[in-house]
């Protein structure tokens, strides 16, 4: 009994205080083929724009022209897009992302940064979930959304040790009215219909000072798993709705003021993750699971915010400001754990599900000053500030056979916690030639945290508030050479960091001393990376081409003491890999592009808190991944038609470690899916029709299994069966 016990309780760490399981995805290459004005794509990587193409860093810009391409309304639909970019997820809004392999599986905290323009979204502390809970941002009015591989700490700083995704929202157009709608329609095979519908508009307050735009979406996607026992189909239907408001300013050239409110709603009845036993076989169908509970997700996210830029001429001031709220509430059904786990206590339940809340009101102030235009010593400094407050809610909920309450408190839990940071941080680029240069960057950040833990119930209790503070440097390093305006090669030096903290604190029973660190420390990483990107001066023939070597170490991961989850720093890691994206335009009307990725994440020594040895792959990290694109517009008179397929391939991943017996073992194998698309024009309508996923490929995107480590099923996410669908856009 002791030792079911121990396992009980371990499972119970996984289900209430670990970060929500993980479930992966790798993302797949995509030509960078859009263009803004100039037909150059503008990127704000480094906090100025600079030409992509000039960037000394590895970066990847998804333009609105290919999400529209795309008919992308929600991450999931361009992620398999972008080089070395990787998620888990269980539906819309509870999400983990990783970059270059840099996850342990389940993460404590975020290793990838998420803005909203120059705004950080989310919680920097461990204890909210910030790494399963990514924002998930509906895709409509965005400029681009621009990808950062590789550490951000200097610019970006703490969680942002893999990279950072940045959205960046459309702005206000001073000069003339503008405005887009758009509505599409969509099936899914052996599941339900979708459909969106969106609208946006710009119109000049002031003439050429100020302007004023407003945009509203709404997207349901019907769903495709089944519960066969309890008579539910389709139950990881969802809705994403939302908009924004956005004013700017002008009252002169060097003068902008941009205030704006953006909120967003995810509504889901459950999760699109099918039941399997660990050697890969179904348990009732490969779309089908089994629940005692609905598990419904709610998501609440509102945002305001605040950005005035002055140039002065030599240099220009920024100042962001920024308020954000997220409430997040969803139910995990934990009847295949608990009900035979609790048999074994004489206690006979029918049920049991665990409800959890997470939450997080931040405040964020930047201040940055930077030079202006290009000249022999270009320079950039500033400070950021943020204060977080979040929360941590689980309780149980148990039925008896009857399907009546059975009075008992397994577990009622409340994790309040606090995160404050103050940062300063500045690059220098000394030019030594018109063509060579070196750049430099530093940020240094001092935290301060508190947690407590309120607690009640059979399975857990209180711990005291806890304080700590914790102090941290990073460093950039950069060579540029271009060779043309059109050709650039870079090496490059990063370190990365996330946050340590206050641990949770428990005893052994017997002498009353800690079995576990009261603290864990931050974990950092070293990156270096080589990169070559150019392109023909018709721009007929691309490359973009990286490799890079990542050092992690003193990676945080949870563990068990005492039978409570607890976090600690464990194990070293490395990664090895690279990116090569080649775009061909041979003909006018016609891109073809091939873009690939390899990463080779594996501890470089043993890591017995995780059951893993040295050489063990890191969990979720596919080692390769492949995506080829066609696009042809046949004609730019009359209907416009135009033609499309993208071919998506990746390889074989692990979901955890051998040795873990927390999170057993399950391999994802590889797939390929194929998706087409044909469109036209009629007047001033776009029309387009799609097939995602034409063959209808059972991919398997992840596999969450603590469950698995009590008897229960791995829950598996999986690829979207065939889907086809019809959008119209229009512009106005």
């Amino acid at each position: 009994m002791g030792v079911r016990k121990g396992a009980l309780l371990a499972c119970v760490a996984g289900l209430v205080w670990l970060p929500n399981a993980a479930f992966a995805q790798s993302a797949l290459p995509a030509a960078e083929n859009a263009s803004h004005a100039g037909n150059e794509i503008v990127v704000t990587a480094r906090k100025r724009e600079e030409r992509l193409i000039d960037i000394p860093q590895s970066v990847t810009a998804v333009t609105a022209e290919d999400l529209a391409r795309l008919d992308a309304t929600q991450f999931r639909d361009f992620a398999n897009t972008v080089p070395a970019l990787s998620y888990t997820s269980e539906g819309a809004g509870k999400t983990q992302v990783s970059l270059r392999g840099v996850t342990a599986g389940i993460d404590i905290g975020p290793t990838v940064g998420i803005y909203v323009d120059d705004v950080p979204y989310g919680s920097s502390s461990a204890f909210s979930n910030a790494s399963g809970l990514a924002l998930d941002v509906g895709l409509f009015d965005l400029d681009r959304v621009e990808v950062l591989r590789g550490p951000q700490g200097t610019l970006y700083g703490a969680s942002t040790m893999g990279g950072l995704i940045k959205y960046v929202t459309a702005r206000p157009d001073l000069t003339r009215m503008e405005g887009t709608a758009q509505a599409g329609l969509s099936t899914t095979n052996e599941g339900g219909t979708g459909y969106n519908l969106a609208g946006a508009i710009s119109l000049p307050v002031a003439q050429g000072q100020a302007a004023l735009r407003t945009s509203g979406f709404y997207t349901h996607d019907g769903g495709f798993i089944d519960d066969p026992t309890a008579g539910r189909e389709d139950i990881d239907r969802s809705d994403i709705y939302g908009g924004r408001l956005d004013l700017l300013i002008q009252p002169a050239e060097s003068l902008s003021l941009r205030l704006t409110g953006f909120l967003q709603n995810i509504d889901r009845d459950g999760n699109p993750a099918a039941d399997f036993d660990l050697s890969g076989a179904p348990v009732d169908g490969s779309l089908d699971q089994r629940r005692l509970f609905t598990e419904p997700f709610r998501n609440r996210f509102r945002l305001v915010s605040g950005t005035i830029d002055y140039d002065f001429g030599p240099a220009s001031l920024t100042s962001i400001t920024s308020y954000q709220s997220t409430k997040t509430r969803f139910r995990q059904d934990a009847s295949a754990v608990y009900v035979p786990a609790l048999a074994g206590f004489g206690l006979v339940l029918g049920s049991v599900a665990i409800d959890q809340g997470r939450s997080t009101d931040k405040f964020t102030q930047e201040v940055r000053l930077a030079s202006t235009g290009e000249r022999r010593l270009e320079w950039l400094l500033g400070g950021f500030y943020t204060h977080e407050r979040s929360g941590n809610t689980q309780q149980t909920t148990q039925l008896d056979p009857a399907g009546q309450p059975f009075p008992l408190n397994l577990a009622t839990l409340s994790i309040p916690s606090t995160y404050e940071e103050y940062a300063g941080f500045g690059n220098l680029t000394f030019r030594l030639t018109d063509r060579f240069d070196i750049s430099g960057g530093l940020r240094y950040a001092a935290n301060r945290q508190r947690f407590e833990q309120i607690g009640s119930g059979l399975l857990v209790g209180s711990v005291p508030e806890t304080r700590t503070t914790d102090e941290v440097a990073t460093y950039l390093l950069n060579a540029r050479y271009k060779f043309s305006d059109d050709a650039t090669a870079y090496l490059r030096y990063a370190t990365g960091y996330r946050p340590g903290g206050p641990n949770f604190v428990v005893n052994d029973p017997a002498t009353g001393l800690p079995l576990a660190e009261d603290t864990f420390r931050s974990d950092s990483l070293e990156s270096y990376e080589a990169g070559f990107r150019a392109q023909t001066a018709d721009r007929a023939f691309a490359i973009d081409l990286a490799a890079y070597h990542i050092d992690w170490k003193d990676i945080q991961v949870t563990t068990v003491a005492g039978g409570v989850s607890v976090i600690a720093n464990a194990g070293r890691a490395a990664v090895d890999g690279g990116e090569l994206t080649l775009t061909v335009r041979p003909m006018t009307g016609f891109t073809a592009s091939g873009a690939f990725a390899y990463q080779d994440a594996r501890l470089t020594e043993d890591a017995p808190l995780l059951g893993a040895r040295d050489g063990d792959r890191l969990p979720n990290v596919p080692r390769f991944t492949a995506a080829l694109n066609l696009d042809y517009r046949l004609s730019e008179e009359g209907l416009q038609p135009r033609l499309g397929a993208t071919l998506r391939h990746v390889s074989a991943r692990k979901a955890a470690f051998d040795g873990n017996a927390q999170l057993p073992q399950y391999r994802l194998p590889a797939y390929t899916s194929v998706d087409l698309r044909a469109g036209a024009s009629l007047g001033k309508v776009d029309l387009q029709l799609f097939v995602r996923n034409l063959f209808d490929e059972r991919g398997q995107i992840s596999a969450f299994t603590v469950l698995s480590s009590l008897g229960g099923p791995a829950q598996v996410t999986m690829l979207q069966p065939r889907t086809i669908g019809l959008s119209a856009t229009t512009r106005f």
